[in-house]
């Protein structure tokens, strides 16, 4: 990764900064006041009154860094894009700004961000912060808390708040929560071969449940060759998404954000990993992968060896359509025994957020409200879907239509290095190497004091430290 050009003594500047940072107060940004307009006094009854908006900042001609790790400038000739070269327009000509997006490769965002802090020149005013990133910054001093810049928002409640991750003040942006981004993938073909119900039918049932799933993956994992080995699975995937669904759909959690406890060792938790570890070994329905847990499953899939796959909506135009010959569908993951409706983890999420440093934090946040399209997102989303799914149920089945689906709100646990102690034992237990319960005692403990380290600002301080020392190097080496 890059590192900027700083001059000596680099150490101790950068050291300095930090100790700066982490020390400085979270801000006491006024919140808006709201303008009444009075009539003039007349000897008749006063004209009802009316509520009109405060005069919108003049930032000057500002610009408006927008950085995402994608190229988010709304070039192209969709409704979307045009409705949002609108917004901008507006934007720019209410603020007196100029709104420019810039593209950061994902995993430099956070050290871009740190280290253009802690210069004392954030490199954007609104960062979108990839998923589980955000803990360390916030924990390390490098966000603008934005409660009062959120007065009046026009952003539900229930994701102001989870913008808090756990902690006392708001240091993320959000404009909603889709209802519904993981489920399961089913191949139509191989199940009609079979002559059994699909998983849509059995949803339709009220019947799609751990048990039925299960059902169907056995009878579908065959010899078909004759060779005496299974060439069709009834399940492919990565333990480490397994795990994270299975838990979720057995109403557990990894990690409780408001106890800010790992809690995957809780009844439904273990509940959860003991059936993954019967779907691998006792009943071996889950296709092994080839050396890729990640980009083989998807493979498995689209080339019509496996009847189900648990994955998420966004893999669909890069990883499915126009690579599936079959014709499949997507529902959503299936009930666990302690579940009384279907669940959606929501174990991370990225979020806008605004570095601190930056000016005009709170007209900034108005300006990333007005080109957040709150009107029309879930009609945006429909038409996506139209595009990209099969069939009307799966589309309904995406958009939660029959509101079915709950998220989890309160169990992220993305960048808190939890997941990465489960994910080391659901490795070794999916081969038969270990059992789930002394898998998970060995863990619980080191996932615990590797989430109490980021959340207590220590790891982004070792961090900070470690990029000072670094850069000193570099500079002390050009210079030799």
């Amino acid at each position: 990764m890059k590192q900027m050009k700083k001059k000596k003594p680099m150490l101790l500047i950068l050291l300095t900064a930090v100790l700066l940072i982490l020390s400085a107060c979270s801000g006491n940004n006024a919140g808006n006041t709201t303008a009444t307009q009075t009539p003039a006094a007349t000897e008749e009854a006063p004209a009802p009154t009316e509520e009109t908006e405060p005069p919108a900042a003049d930032l000057g001609g500002k610009e408006i860094r927008i950085s995402h790790w994608w190229d988010a400038t709304p070039v192209g000739d969709s409704e979307a894009d045009e409705l949002a070269r609108e917004r901008i327009k507006k934007v720019e000509e209410k603020y007196n700004v100029k709104i420019t997006y810039l593209n950061t490769e994902y995993w430099s965002t956070t050290e871009k961000l740190s280290s253009s802090v802690m210069a004392g020149d954030p490199f954007a005013e609104i960062v979108r912060l990839p998923d589980g990133f955000i803990w360390g910054l916030m924990q390390g001093g490098f966000l603008t808390p934005l409660d009062d810049a959120l007065n009046n928002t026009r952003v539900e409640q229930d994701v102001v708040e989870a913008m808090r991750f756990g902690g006392e003040n708001v240091f993320g942006l959000e404009s909603w929560y889709n209802p519904n981004d993981t489920g399961m993938y089913y191949n139509k073909r191989i199940f009609r071969e079979a002559g059994l119900k699909d998983p849509q039918q059995l949803m339709d049932e009220d019947n799609w449940n751990w048990t039925t799933m299960l059902d169907a993956a056995k009878k579908l994992t065959v010899d078909n060759n004759g060779d005496g080995k299974a060439d069709q699975y009834g399940l492919a995937g990565a333990h480490y998404i397994f795990s994270e669904l299975l838990i979720a759909s057995n109403g557990g959690i990894i990690y409780e954000e408001a106890a800010q406890k790992a809690v995957f060792d809780s009844p439904e938790s273990m509940e959860a990993l003991n059936f993954l570890h019967s779907l691998y070994n006792e009943h071996k329905i889950v296709k092994e992968n080839e050396g890729n847990d990640w980009e083989d499953p998807a493979k498995y899939f689209a080339e019509g060896t496996i009847a189900m796959y648990p994955g998420g909506l966004w893999e669909i135009e890069g990883r499915i359509l126009d690579k599936m010959k079959d014709e499949w569908g997507y529902v959503y993951f299936p009930k666990g025994p302690q579940a009384s409706t279907y669940f959606d983890p929501l174990g991370q999420t990225a979020a806008y957020v605004i570095p601190k440093g930056v000016e005009d934090a709170e007209a900034i946040v108005k300006i990333w409200e007005e080109l957040q399209d709150f009107d029309n997102w879930q009609e945006s989303r429909r038409l996506w879907l139209e595009n990209v799914l099969p069939d009307e149920s799966s589309i309904a089945n995406a958009m939660n239509d029959d509101g079915l689906v709950q998220r989890v709100f309160g169990g992220r646990f993305g960048g808190l290095g939890i997941k990465d102690q489960l994910d080391s034992v659901t490795g070794k237990f999916v081969k038969g190497e270990i059992t789930p319960s002394t898998g998970v005692a060995q863990v619980i403990g080191p996932a615990q004091a590797a989430a109490e380290k980021v959340l207590s600002g220590e790891k982004a301080k070792e961090d900070a430290a470690k990029k000072a020392e670094e850069a000193e190097a570099a500079e002390e080496a050009k210079e030799e």
